[in-house]
């Protein structure tokens, strides 16, 4: 199993962070799997038998991680498909996977260094106050919503925004784009849901009232290259005059 030996309690509490540690983990795993595997399932002519058990381990990591931290992307399930068919889609998965994890890396940076947004910081003690309405959403939510997709939805939001609250620096537009989606979810899903609501609400007071803007380092100055100045008679190729003079013994 590739997922032998993982390391999964130094992840981020920050799920966009923690996939990026998981995926980089995950994927060391694969590729020695990958090369065991193609030494032992290959015939006398050195084609490949097998039934890439690597690959298909590595997506099932992937997507297990995906689906348990409510990460929004465009990956798709392609552990169905068999053979040929199943190795040329796990190609584009594997590259869809590099431009999510290096997207992931450019928002922790781009906020970081207040490349995106107005950055905001949440008090710790405001975080377990958050998380705790979170909870207490979710409770409200599971018991007065039907199972299904709806209910399904509502906490795949309440995830991602837990996961913006969990970040050492968010955004004021992160932040409040996560609780617009769930409000949205919310007012779809019917049922005796405004005890949710007016959770959601006490949140968004949070958000505005105990969230402290990060003033950035400004960026420093990008050093410029100066044109060395040349000596006069210099014609623009070879060595100075100066330098000539200099060379000729006479």
């Amino acid at each position: 199993m590739i997922d032998d030996g993982l390391n999964l309690d130094s992840l981020s509490a920050n799920s966009q962070e923690a996939f990026t540690e998981f995926e980089s983990q995950i994927r060391t795993a694969y590729e020695k799997s990958m090369r065991d595997d193609r030494q032992h399932e290959t015939d006398q002519n050195d084609n490949y038998i097998g039934s890439y058990a690597p690959e298909r381990s590595y997506v099932m990591a992937v997507l297990a991680f995906l689906d348990e931290f409510g990460l929004e992307t465009e990956i798709e399930d392609i552990s169905e498909l068999e053979g040929e068919e199943f190795y040329k889609q796990f190609r584009q998965f594997k590259s869809k996977i590099e431009y999510t994890t290096m997207r992931y890396k450019l928002r922790k940076s781009r906020i970081a260094n207040g490349g995106v947004g107005t950055v905001i910081a949440i008090a710790a003690t405001y975080k377990t106050e958050i998380g705790s309405l979170l909870e207490k959403i979710r409770k409200i939510v599971n018991q007065e919503v039907a199972a299904g997709n709806k209910k399904d939805k509502i906490f795949t939001k309440i995830t991602a925004l837990q996961s913006e609250v969990d970040r050492d620096l968010t955004t004021v537009d992160a932040a409040f784009g996560r609780v617009l989606d769930l409000s949205k979810m919310l007012g779809e899903a019917g049922g005796n849901i405004k005890p949710a609501v007016d959770q959601l609400e006490r949140i968004k007071k949070l958000f505005w009232d105990r969230s402290e803007k990060v003033e950035q380092l400004p960026k420093p100055d990008r050093p410029k290259m100066i044109t060395e100045e040349k000596p006069e008679g210099y014609q623009g190729y070879g060595e100075s005059p100066r330098d000539l003079d200099d060379e000729i013994p006479f």
